[in-house]
């Protein structure tokens, strides 16, 4: 049996091909829109995904890396903010 929520999204994009189609004669660009469409709802669900990510506690290569780099890091440092201080590290050295 297939997985439910794999049929809902295969129901949910044929709704979308159709709606296309009401709209567009050529098949061939229908289909084409509909992959663009799934481009961008792919491209939003990475970028929340990855916010998501970015409130999780800095990885132990992140804070080696800043160690390594003379930053003096402060507990509870997250992802997001060690990634900002190795970008800050680095522009620092390049000047």
């Amino acid at each position: 049996m297939a997985n439910p929520n794999m049929v809902a999204k295969v129901e949910k994009y044929l709704g979308l091909f159709q709606e296309i189609r009401g709209r567009i004669e050529d098949p061939a660009v229908a289909r084409t829109i509909l992959t663009e469409v799934s481009k961008d709802r792919r491209m939003e669900e990475i970028r929340e995904e990855k916010e998501m990510r970015n409130g999780e506690p800095a990885t132990t290569r992140q804070l080696e890396y800043l160690k390594n780099l003379g930053v003096q890091v402060k507990p509870g440092l997250t992802k997001k903010q060690a990634s900002l201080l190795i970008d800050e590290a680095l522009e620092k050295e390049e000047e």
